[in-house]
């Protein structure tokens, strides 16, 4: 397995953090996914050797005051899992695409015999009978659940400051977020302490937390993945989607998630002809040749940090020195789209928390267990029906979802019909100082946090589109700035290609 590049490879790598470099088995981690499911398909390792190189770096760095990415690890399960794997491929039973690769998942996705407390108290001592839909479909292809991944509690933030199971820390910097809300899973596969990772994303929290760990999070198009069987937040926007080292690590675990219909889940759909996960991605950077890049103006580029500027003007460079045209694209109304996508989002998330409740068969709703939700989740579910609660009104969720959530797919749509892709940064900075998690310090004031790191991302959710992150430099600091590309609906073929020939060219 080949170690890493190193930061002089290409004008927008990103060096891995300095937890990838340290524990042990640091160079024996250094591979891609899809290069240990080389390796093991040849023999040259075990999933057995892999699975315990995994568990023996987490018992070592994923410390509560270090990453503390992981809120259980299954341990022996785990390395019972893996011993299963391989008596299977030693017997010359044919063998799934992830066969006896270890992946985290985030502790929102039910897991059979293992807890899922989707970050909270309320849900503490909670064990599913059965996997969620995606789970399920990663343990058919042959993966394995290492452990579960920290997360923000009930997934509602950004920076996975958990105030049950404590932050989530970034690998490059201790101090600073990782971003959410599925930080842990973020932070997990940039430390290298898993193969790839799950989460869930309703208004960047796949992208986001990538972003801020130097990974790449893809975000399927809404119904593409089922949701059966997890802890959700908003069925008008929640994904399942994968984070990984490489775009074709997350293309080949989007391959395996893609669901179809599915009866525990209604917005679960048949993807159109055509419209599947290429197994190949192409060779290079040529794919950019000829590729329409829209390049948003206004509320989707405005306030950037000045190393976002940098980076981003650097990628347009990049870009066109590939052959790829770059297209001024006006996206009106998406600033206002953003900001009324929230009343959609609160009132859904108390109708999914009773779900949740009732599931882990707690009685007597939110309402009777809402001083155990930690401080930003009790308010926001408070505000609805707390003891003096200030509900979104019923003519205001159906005004959004009648009328403004149409008008933005139809700019989104317009849009494409001049560009392949749509690229903005993925956040307006990089990760900020966990002291910061409410109120940040950005272009020299205070701004509210989460507001700013979902201001890219959020209306791509609320628009049902796929779009992925990936690392295409860092700023002063050495932190990682992520560039966002984003696609029409079912149009992840032609993301996914796109956004391998950008890594290419950036010298990933």
């Amino acid at each position: 397995m080949s170690e890493a590049p190193p930061a002089t490879a290409g004008p927008g790598v990103v060096p891995p953090p300095p937890a990838a470099a340290t524990g042990p088995y640091a160079a024996e981690v250094s591979a891609s996914m899809l290069d240990q499911v080389a390796a093991l398909r040849r023999g040259d390792l075990s999933a057995l050797e892999l699975t315990r190189t995994y568990l023996e770096r987490i018992d070592a760095l994923d410390r509560h005051d270090t990453l503390n990415a992981f809120v259980l690890s299954r341990g022996q399960e785990a390395l019972a899992d893996a011993a299963r794997l391989d008596q299977l491929r030693a017997s010359g039973r044919p063998l799934g695409p992830l066969h006896g690769i270890p992946l985290a998942v985030k502790d929102n996705l039910f897991t059979a015999g293992t807890p899922t407390s989707n970050g909270t108290a309320v849900l503490d001592g909670f064990v599913p009978r059965h996997d969620a839909a995606a789970v399920r479909l990663l343990r058919a292809a042959g993966a394995l659940v290492l452990g579960k991944t920290n997360l923000h509690e009930c997934s509602f933030g950004i920076t996975s400051n958990n105030p049950h199971h404590g932050a989530v820390r970034n690998p490059y910097d201790p101090s600073r977020i990782p971003g959410g809300s599925s930080g842990g899973s973020g932070a997990a596969v940039a430390a290298r302490l898993c193969s790839a990772a799950i989460g869930s994303d309703t208004g960047g929290s796949v992208r986001i937390p990538a972003a801020l760990c130097g990974v790449v999070g893809l975000k399927p198009t809404l119904g593409r993945v089922s949701r059966a069987r997890m802890f959700g937040l908003s069925w008008t926007c929640d994904v399942v989607g994968p984070i990984a080292r490489t775009v074709a690590d997350a293309a080949a675990l989007l391959r395996v998630l893609t669901s179809g219909p599915d009866p525990l889940d209604p917005g679960a759909e048949h993807e159109p002809a055509g419209a599947g996960i290429p197994t190949a991605l192409g060779e290079g950077a040529g794919a950019l040749r000829g590729a329409r890049i829209g390049i948003p103006d206004g509320f989707l580029a405005a306030d950037n940090a000045p190393d976002v500027d940098r980076v981003l003007a650097r990628t347009h460079r990049v870009l066109e020195d590939a052959g790829a045209t770059l297209v001024p694209v006006p996206l009106d109304g998406v600033e206002e789209a953003t900001a009324q996508g929230f009343v959609t989002v609160v009132p859904e998330a108390v109708v999914v928390t009773e779900r949740a409740l009732r599931t882990a068969g707690l009685d007597g709703g939110v309402r009777a267990h809402l001083d155990r939700f930690g401080p930003d989740v009790r308010a926001a579910l408070g505000a609805q029906v707390g003891p003096e609660p200030h509900p979104v009104p019923a003519f205001r969720y159906a005004e959004v979802l009648a009328g403004t959530l149409p008008a933005l797919r139809r700019t989104f749509a317009e849009a494409f019909t001049t560009v392949d892709v749509l690229l903005t940064a993925t956040t307006p900075a990089t990760a900020v100082p966990l002291t910061q998690d409410t109120t940040m310090r950005h272009n020299g004031r205070a701004v509210d946090t989460f507001e700013t790191f979902v201001r890219y991302t959020y209306g791509v959710s609320m628009a049902g589109l796929p779009a992925i992150s990936l690392p295409a430099g860092t700023d002063a600091a050495g932190l990682p700035v992520g560039v966002q590309l984003v696609g029409p609906r079912w149009g992840e073929a032609a993301l996914l290609r796109i956004a391998h020939a950008l890594e290419t060219a950036l010298g990933r």
